[in-house]
């Protein structure tokens, strides 16, 4: 099949999908995904996604480029405001105690059945990770984002992502080399991850130097990009400081979606200007859902083929999951003096897994650390718990009383949001795929 037919079928069946799920106030991302599903070889054949071939390579050089996007708007949405939000929260020791839970079980699992310690460290990555959109989204509909449980769900499917990303780069890194764990091995891992981390401080301190206001009133970007007269300048500068931080992670040895994500999280309202970064935001959004969203989740329910006998693998993975974030999100809860329904609805709230869990299977199975029943396996669970989680929190909701809904005079202002990100932010700018947002 010529490429651009492929493309026009996929992309038409995914958005028609999306659309459908949509309507029945659904995550979007699962229409996309059961999309590629049908068209893929479990059940019609049309499209081949095997990389042996011309058209599975071109088909996966489009998913990568999606990667690239929608990780770059996820690093944007969150920002530098959403990870000093994330730390600012009393609600932390949530997310180590839920982060920590599903991450043991994950990785006790992934060495029972005989994985090597960087496939179960990524199967402990992988069941650990929030859908940050999915949580946001219900949120909303329910006004209760502003609520001490939506800044807690916010602050810790922050702090999950963050961690998800610097823990990729490990395994990675790992699976390259050999995933042999010596004091040498140790020591490369470490020599690298300092390095990138190193890279990105000094990028970071350069534009720090650049947010700087000038005599004009605006910072030396502002004034830069001002002066360049070609169209969408920011968005360029943008991309190209998200590129320039993937290719350091690429030549480090670890995957460009951990480079793009924090070059996104540099660009800031302050650095460009609001009404710029706006437009960057908006660019990137429209980049992202308005053609390669649609592709890439299609592209991973392309590659899903499950096998009777791994159905064992399925459930196991899916019940570990489930109940590996609700405990800890119950736990953590309980910790932070969450009571009642509150308390459980943060443990179904952080539950959902979403656009994270999926780029996660996607690299996991590009680079050869996780094989095909593995990443069926968390497609299915992906798919259940991003189903279950707004079924569940729209039911535990009609138990909350006032104060659960209505922050009380002693919570301010240490728990206070903050209004640091009036352009949509951590908080108000994500939203689940095919809705406009991450």
């Amino acid at each position: 099949m010529d490429l651009i037919v492929a493309l026009l079928l996929l992309f038409v069946t995914a958005r028609l999908a999306g659309e459908a799920f949509e309507r029945m106030r659904q995550s979007p991302l699962i229409g996309e995904v059961l999309a590629g599903i049908l068209l893929g070889p479990m059940l019609l054949g049309l499209i081949d996604p095997d990389p042996t071939t011309e058209l599975g390579a071109s088909l996966s050089v489009a998913a990568n480029l999606g990667i690239l996007v929608l990780v770059l708007l996820a690093g944007i949405e969150l920002g530098r405001e959403g990870l000093h939000q994330a730390f600012r929260e009393r609600s932390m020791v949530v997310a180590m105690v839920e982060f920590f839970l599903p991450f043991a079980a994950g990785y006790a699992l992934g060495l029972s059945i005989g994985m090597t310690f960087a496939q179960a460290l990524f199967l402990g990555t992988a069941l650990s990770v929030t859908a940050l959109p999915v949580s946001v989204r219900i949120l909303l509909d329910l006004n209760l984002l502003h609520s001490r449980l939506g800044r807690a769900i916010v602050s810790v499917a922050l702090v999950n992502d963050l961690v998800a990303f610097a823990m990729l780069g490990l395994v990675l890194e790992l699976t390259r080399i050999g995933g042999v764990v010596d004091g040498s091995t140790v020591a490369l891992v470490l020599a690298k991850n300092l390095i990138f981390l190193g890279l990105v401080y000094s990028v970071s301190l350069v534009l720090k130097e650049s947010s700087r206001i000038t005599r004009s009133g605006q910072t030396y970007m502002q004034t830069f990009l001002g002066k360049l007269r070609g169209q969408e300048s920011g968005f360029a500068v943008a991309v190209a400081i998200a590129l320039a931080l993937g290719a350091g992670a690429e030549l480090l040895g670890i995957h460009f979606a951990v480079g793009v994500f924090y070059g996104g999280i540099l660009i800031t309202p302050r650095l460009m200007g609001r009404e710029r970064f706006a437009k960057i935001r908006n660019a990137v959004s429209s980049v992202a859902f308005g053609f390669f969203t649609p592709i890439f989740f299609a592209f991973v329910g392309l590659n899903f083929a499950i096998a009777l006998g791994a159905w064992s693998l399925v459930v196991t993975v899916t019940a570990i999951a489930f109940l590996g974030k609700v405990l800890g999100g119950i736990l953590g809860g309980y910790v932070a003096r969450f009571r009642g329904a509150p308390l459980l609805a943060l443990g179904f709230g952080l539950n959902a897994r979403g656009m994270m869990e999926l780029l996660l299977a996607q690299v996991g199975l590009a680079a050869g650390i996780i094989g095909a029943d593995l990443y069926s396996a968390l497609i299915v669970m992906t798919l259940v718990t991003t189903l279950s989680t707004p079924f569940a929190l729209k039911r535990l909701v009609r138990r909350f009383k006032a104060s659960d809904v209505i922050p009380v005079a002693h919570e301010a202002p240490s728990e206070a949001p903050p209004d640091a990100e009036p352009t949509g932010g951590p908080v108000s700018g994500i939203r689940e795929p095919g809705s406009g947002g991450v």
